[in-house]
């Protein structure tokens, strides 16, 4: 059910179609604004990728339509902060290898097209080809979030392995559905699997704990997260990962946990800041910092003042890095 309302979201892009050799292309064609801390980005990549995926599925044969999109995309690709490929440039080379000075063109569009864009890439054109998992991925991409509830629960209902990267990929999809409630189940019966496991590195332990604590601080429950953080430090080895950043995603949590847990945390405020304080100064980070300050304002430590004097010394090394 949920692959044929998919179907019909795309058929539906021939109003978007129409209206393009109608003259409008005003939904689709590039339309750069700045995407707060990301950069430069397109209004209407979202759009053109949905034409695109209309194009390819309906078998529309329109050379036109087709490079006036790929210059479109190509915009994109060449401004955009976050450079990248995407879908949409892949889609619209399948459909358009006549006009090879657009694809030796987006071959040189940004430094991900020159290490990683194939001009002779081949995209799979039959819809009922797709399964239930590859519907999902394409209801994502397209921002179809209605369709995409359907698909997963459908996937769910079908799923009768649950493996971690069954457990994964429903942790991604609810994250982006907004359902993230139903992650606290998930994470814990990931968790629980490698603390059984005789194969169980301390790594895999820890960043399973890691991945609840991040899922209580998402959703606010800064007492289960502080519960956790406890745990680990007591019955975890995480020596052995002091010098991974697993280690500083800890600190990161108890950090967090602190700065919004006052009363309760002050150990563990006292446990990170001496960890911090071992860890070398040349691989700490902007959020490492920036929530150690947070966590020593919280409970008036003296520590925040050096901490952000340190902190401003990291900014003006990385700005003389940029330059």
């Amino acid at each position: 059910m949920g692959k044929k309302q998919l179907r019909s979201k795309i058929e539906e892009q021939q109003y978007v179609y129409q209206a393009l050799k109608a003259g409008n292309d005003g939904t689709v064609c590039y339309k750069e604004f700045h995407n707060g801390e990301w950069g430069v980005d397109d209004e209407n990549y979202t759009n053109r990728l949905r034409l695109a995926y209309y194009l390819l599925y309906c078998h529309i044969e329109d050379e036109e339509a087709t490079a006036f999109l790929f210059q479109e995309e190509l915009k994109d690709r060449e401004r955009n902060s976050f450079q990248g490929i995407g879908s949409t440039l892949q889609i619209l080379t399948h459909l358009i290898r006549k006009y090879a000075d657009l694809l030796e063109q987006a071959k040189a569009a940004n430094f991900d097209c020159v290490c990683g864009y194939d001009p002779d890439g081949q995209m799979e054109d039959d819809f009922e080809a797709n399964s239930l998992l590859d519907c999902i991925y394409l209801c994502w991409e397209m921002e179809y979030r209605d369709v995409m509830e359907s698909l997963v629960d459908e996937w769910k209902k079908n799923t009768t392995e649950w493996s971690g990267s069954n457990r994964s990929v429903l942790i991604d999809c609810n994250t982006f559905l907004g359902r993230n409630a139903e992650n606290e189940r998930l994470y814990q019966e990931q968790l629980e699997e490698m603390l059984s496991a005789e194969s169980s590195s301390a790594g895999d332990i820890i960043s399973g704990y890691n991945n609840l604590i991040r899922h209580f601080l998402h959703m606010g429950d800064y007492g289960k997260a502080l519960s956790l953080c406890e745990k680990v430090i007591a019955t975890t080895d995480y020596g052995q990962v002091r010098t991974l950043r697993l280690f500083k995603d800890i600190l990161e949590d108890c950090f967090e946990v602190t700065a919004n847990h006052m009363e309760a945390a002050a150990g563990l405020w006292n446990w990170a800041k001496t960890e911090l304080q071992k860890v070398p100064q040349s691989s700490w980070y902007g959020n490492l910092y920036i929530k150690g300050i947070a966590a020593a304002k919280a409970i008036n430590a003296p520590y925040e003042k050096q901490l952000k004097q340190e902190y401003e010394s990291f900014l003006a090394s990385f700005r003389k890095i940029v330059i």
